[in-house]
């Protein structure tokens, strides 16, 4: 067995058990690269039948200017969203399956054709094309007490960035009506408005979506029909501690709510 191989096998038992975030730094301190190795390795894990199931998404973090500079990133970096913690709209969850629950408003797109390795380098107008729309949603996270701003960001992307799925909403818009710099983030629990922002997108989501496209078809992977992309949040990560409902609307796309009971 490999060290990564090893390294996969203790991120998955850490997961499962709820303890928290180990950063398995190596000396020197892992490359992107073999982050990615490791993610991939936790991947195919994750995706037995009777742990989370096959990829359903992806997500992108740190896609901003002002974060890929804090986390010395030449890029964005990007996880998995699996198919047992992809939900819809108005999905009860329980607080007590999260260690430390969190959340991030967001754009998503939804994929209706893939993207074949075979075919990139994709342009921004044939990902456009392969877009069903883009609607409103809330990444799910668990951060297992992760200092996030001090992680070093391999650690993070060996553990696929704390993702623990994705809810998504509508109606949504096609990529051709999406006006980023104009939508209007509003962000209630239990009621209240906690946040509310505008033109917050920490890139254009058609550029995000190209990028991960290509991104993936370099490391082999297609972006598929039906797969869902997280464009990036619209706030800093929001922790929610306990019961609530959780409501994030977004101007001419819609709205998305989960309930934590």
């Amino acid at each position: 067995m490999t060290l990564n191989e090893k390294l996969a096998q203790n991120i998955l038992r850490d997961v499962q058990s709820g303890v928290p975030f180990k950063p398995y730094s190596e000396t020197p301190p892992r490359s992107v690269e073999s982050a990615y190795e490791i993610q991939d390795l936790l991947t195919g894990h994750y995706e037995n039948p009777e742990v989370f199931g096959p990829v359903a998404g992806w997500k992108i973090a740190a896609n901003s200017q002002a974060l890929m500079e804090r986390f010395k990133l030449k890029e964005p970096a990007t996880g998995r969203v699996f198919s047992k913690q992809r939900k819809d709209s108005g999905v009860a969850l329980t607080a007590a399956d999260y260690s430390q629950f969190a959340f991030e408003p967001e754009i998503v797109a939804v994929m209706k054709d893939t993207l074949a390795v075979d075919k990139a380098p994709f342009t921004s107008d044939q990902v456009a094309a392969a877009i069903a729309r883009f609607v409103p949603g809330i990444e799910l996270l668990d951060m297992r007490q992760t200092d996030m701003p001090n992680t070093h960001i391999p650690d993070a992307i060996a553990q696929n960035i704390s993702n623990a799925g994705a809810v998504t909403g509508g109606p949504g818009v096609p990529p051709g009506a999406l006006d980023t710099a104009a939508i209007r983030t509003v962000l209630r629990i239990n009621g209240e408005v906690q946040h509310d922002v505008t033109g917050a997108a920490p890139q254009d989501p058609l550029s995000a979506v190209t990028w991960l496209a290509n991104h993936l078809a370099a490391r082999g992977y297609a972006l598929e029909a039906g797969q869902i992309v997280m464009c990036g949040t619209h706030s800093p990560i929001w922790y929610h501690e306990g019961t609530g409902e959780i409501e994030v609307s977004m101007s001419g796309l819609g709205s998305v709510t989960l309930t934590l009971g």
